[in-house]
């Protein structure tokens, strides 16, 4: 799964960032399906289903936070270190922790869509406490050629512009809650 350079580089957030240490990115949880490592499909609101022929190439969970790393890296969430490795957590100052809540191939009568939806959290790692929270939700049309590739591709576009959506939040709350707390002093 790559990510679409279109998407993360649009409406790059101005300023310093509102971190300055390092963030860990954790491996998303993948719950149910999602941790099969199979592409998973969906007819209707509850009909899931895996295509027992195609899977990532890694673990879902680690592609994200793969993807999150260089999004968060590009978007200058933080202007420390950011890192996707499993054992840096307990190494730097904060983490990023994420949840797939869908991420599937969506079949309808007469079209096809990609869906993401990824709930995150920034965490201080000192004292294990949340600093931001968010969930963000994404859909990609797929072309009418309907191919796994299409819909591999769709699926990153959704993923990217989710995990965008999610890095530019946090930043905003942290900004705000920066400007907040300078103006109480």
């Amino acid at each position: 799964m790559s990510v679409p350079d279109s998407v993360v580089s649009v409406g790059r957030p101005m300023g310093a960032p509102p971190l300055t240490g390092s963030v860990a990115i954790a491996r998303y949880d993948t719950p149910g399906l999602y941790a099969s490592g199979s592409l998973v499909y969906r007819v209707g609101p509850t009909s899931y289903g895996a295509y027992p022929s195609r899977e990532w190439a890694i673990p879902l969970g680690e592609m994200l936070a793969s993807i999150t790393e260089g999004i968060i890296r590009e978007r200058s969430l933080t202007s420390g270190r950011v890192a996707f490795e499993p054992s840096s957590a307990r190494r730097e100052q904060y983490e990023w922790r994420g949840t797939v809540r869908e991420f599937d191939e969506v079949d309808a009568p007469g079209s096809v869509t990609a869906s993401v939806w990824l709930v995150a959290q920034l965490v201080r790692v000192a004292d294990d406490s949340i600093v931001w929270s968010g969930s963000a939700r994404e859909a990609e049309p797929i072309s009418q050629t309907r191919s796994i590739d299409a819909v591999v591709s769709g699926l990153s576009t959704a993923a990217a512009r989710a995990v965008v959506r999610l890095t530019d939040e946090a930043g905003t709350a942290l900004r705000r809650l920066a400007a907040a707390g300078a103006q109480q002093r």
